[in-house]
């Protein structure tokens, strides 16, 4: 017979934590991979920096970091988390700059241009 789980190991995620990890996500957004996700050690350390915010339900793991990040719902999510997961992707677009100093430093007509087409796509399927 299959093993059921218990629903006192699953997480429950109080908007303060999820802010929490957005921001420390956000962060360490320069330890995102080619496939445009974090590795382990991160999630882990995610977990680390929210465990102060923790009010019901288990200790969140990096596990729990890790598939709370991939839920990715234009339902449920807010936009601010929507924004942070376009800004990553933009990051990785052919012939973007990104430093920890100055950002994705969109300065010129041209580069204000293809950052507004590309946050216009992105954000109307948030808002819309």
């Amino acid at each position: 017979m299959a093993q059921q789980s218990s629903h006192t190991d699953r997480a429950v995620w109080i908007d303060t934590e999820t802010d929490q990890l957005l921001i420390y996500l956000f962060n360490n957004r320069d330890k995102v991979g080619d496939t445009g996700n974090f590795k382990d050690v991160t999630y882990n350390g995610a977990a680390e920096a929210i465990a102060v915010y923790l009010q019901h339900g288990p200790q969140k793991t990096g596990a729990m970091c890790k598939m709370k990040w991939g839920s990715v719902s234009y339902t449920n999510i807010s936009l601010s988390y929507m924004l942070i997961r376009y800004c990553i992707k933009y990051c990785q677009l052919s012939g973007v700059h990104w430093d920890n100093v100055t950002g994705a430093n969109i300065q010129g007509e041209a580069a204000t241009l293809v950052w507004n087409e590309y946050i216009s796509k992105k954000v109307c399927h948030v808002l819309y």
